[in-house]
């Protein structure tokens, strides 16, 4: 487990020094005016010596602690990249618990309900709810609520923005959707697959409840699958948290993170394609930092919930 751990942190350190080194990489362009200074043409080319130039300009400023420079609002850019980070982490967060225990719960009913006529609003739901984009039933959420504000069945909602709790409860309930039917699939699965195990036939025969049979034995071994799966969740919640910021003008750090990473579409002068590499780098740092917590989370739930992980038998 100890290696796992320490191979997961040596690939995100090898990952996040190649997103730096792709940040990092020179913009400027050579530019060809006409006669009469007007714009003919532009030229791009790599060069190994401007690329080396930028990597030592911005890594001089964080050893000689002056951080990484200020943004638009001459706040301190890592100050402010943690405060929307902190901003973001008040949706994932929530979303995460909330998708495993609805996404548990689902998938135990889809189990309990794979025969019979349950079934349509059973297992067929979740098929149905990974088929279709959430894009989908997000706007069609929105849609119901505006519909109920125009008849004035629910009025006073502010769903657009950070500045409200309904905001940030709809947003929660966007992020959670795909998650949802992805862990319902999942719990189904393992269910599916501890039903034929010998140890479940076994307790069968010895007369135990199918209420402790399902959830005693077969839910808790099937819980160590999902474990597994935990840094993909969050890869699905960070995913979708820049289309849900981005559509519900939720100014958090993807929000931002999308601000910064835009390029002007036209040409002014030699710097147009530059960008602010410094507040892209924290928001990358910050992104990326989420994403090997996750990891390190589930590499460690397979060396406690999988015997074959720690090497033992069975």
């Amino acid at each position: 487990m100890l290696f796992s751990i320490f191979k997961t942190i040596v690939q995100w350190v090898l990952a996040f020094t190649l997103l730096m080194l792709f940040i990092l990489i020179p913009r400027e362009m050579e530019i060809e005016y006409g006669p009469s200074g007007e714009f003919i043409t532009g030229h791009y080319h790599y060069s190994i010596s401007l690329h080396g130039d930028n990597i030592k300009q911005f890594f001089e400023p964080l050893f000689n602690g002056e951080g990484l420079g200020y943004d638009r609002y001459d706040q301190p850019l890592l100050t402010h990249a943690w405060d929307m980070m902190q901003r973001s982490l008040l949706l994932v967060i929530p979303a995460f618990f909330l998708s495993i225990f609805l996404g548990v719960a689902k998938g135990v009913f889809d189990f309990q309900t794979r025969h019979g006529k349950r079934k349509v609003i059973g297992l067929q739901t979740t098929w149905l709810g990974l088929s279709v984009p959430d894009l989908f039933y997000i706007i069609m959420i929105q849609m119901g609520l505006m519909y109920l504000n125009v008849k004035g069945i629910i009025t006073g909602l502010s769903l657009y923005g950070a500045g409200s709790p309904e905001a940030v409860i709809m947003n929660i309930i966007y992020l959670s959707i795909f998650p949802l039917f992805y862990i319902a699939n999942v719990t189904f699965s393992a269910l599916s697959d501890q039903h034929g195990a010998e140890y479940i036939k076994t307790a069968r025969a010895k007369g135990v409840s199918p209420f402790k049979l399902l959830y005693i034995h077969m839910l808790r071994n099937g819980l160590a699958k999902l474990f597994i799966h935990t840094n993909i969740i969050v890869l699905y919640l960070l995913s979708n948290l820049f289309v849900i910021e981005f559509l519900t003008q939720y100014r958090g750090a993807a929000y931002y993170f999308k601000e910064y990473v835009s390029v002007v579409n036209h040409i002014v002068d030699a710097q147009s394609l530059s960008v602010n590499t410094a507040a892209i780098a924290a928001y990358t740092f910050f992104f990326t930092v989420i994403i090997l917590i996750a990891g390190v989370i589930s590499q460690i739930a397979r060396g406690l919930l999988l015997p074959h992980e720690r090497g033992e038998k069975g």
